[in-house]
């Protein structure tokens, strides 16, 4: 009898556990939020701001129906200048003509959605010096001249000269380093992912390179809490409320940050 009625008190207790449960799920309620997406770099032709918006959770990703077409925005650079953005494509916003990124500069992203307005601020990394460029057996490491305000990173580049075209590269950063007050004075060392076997073979002994980018400090922060390692351009689509971006305002997520680059040949030990 005891145990009859002990299964009864479980079973009510699971079965009302699951109705809880159905319940939290079911309250699981969607936000559409304003996604900013822009990649400043430095010594280069500014490429534009894609302005999106996320898509419910399942819902497959379709560009035209996560753009926004009627996004109000500028940029000032150097806490002076006053630069429109115009709408193009596929949520890609750009000025009327055409503008050239250059290091040490001071970027700011205002914009406004249907009285939403957002913000962000980011600054665009100097010319990026390394040296030392060794393959130390599956992986390339440099030598950099750190500055403050600053974080790096380095990915493997396989690189035919004789063509011009990159065969293959890396897609992800073994690694984000911040240098610290020590070594700002000195030089800072960066490490690529492990290079795949298929590429240390003679045939591509001369091709392989390390690019070193150079980041705004701020995507520190977003690289340590992004849930997976997606390049930094990628759209994203579906909120990440986890995630720490460099876009602020209301319901408005994304990462408007500047960068620099320098590929340098790795020699062998």
């Amino acid at each position: 009898m005891k145990n009859s009625l002990a299964a009864v008190i479980l079973s009510i207790i699971f079965f009302h556990g699951c109705e809880n449960i159905d319940v939290i799920q079911t309250k699981i309620e969607y936000k559409e939020k304003i996604v900013v997406s822009a990649e400043l770099v430095a010594e280069s032709l500014f490429s534009g701001v894609t302005f999106t918006r996320t898509l419910p959770i399942g819902e497959p990703y379709d560009i035209k129906k996560a753009e926004i077409v009627n996004v109000s925005s500028c940029l000032r650079i150097n806490f002076i200048k006053i630069v429109p953005l115009h709408y193009q494509a596929n949520g890609v916003y750009k000025p009327a003509s055409s503008l050239m990124v250059e290091p040490g500069d001071v970027y700011e992203l205002f914009g406004n959605v249907n009285e939403k307005v957002f913000y962000s601020k980011t600054i665009i990394p100097g010319k990026l010096s390394i040296s030392n460029a060794v393959l130390e057996a599956d992986y390339v490491q440099a030598s950099i001249t750190p500055r403050e305000g600053e974080v790096y990173g380095g990915k493997w580049l396989i690189y035919s000269s004789v063509s011009g075209v990159t065969i293959a590269a890396a897609d992800e950063f073994s690694s984000i380093i911040e240098p610290s007050e020590l070594n700002t004075s000195g030089s800072l060392t960066v490490r690529t992912s492990k290079i795949p076997q298929l590429y240390l073979s003679p045939v591509y002994s001369n091709m392989i390179c390390i690019e070193v980018c150079a980041f705004d400090k701020a995507y520190m922060n977003y690289y340590l809490t992004r849930s997976n390692q997606n390049v930094v351009n990628n759209i994203f689509t579906q909120g990440g409320e986890e995630i720490t971006w460099n876009v602020y305002g209301d319901d408005a997520i994304g990462l408007f940050i500047g960068m620099g680059k320098n590929t340098i040949k790795a020699s062998k030990q």
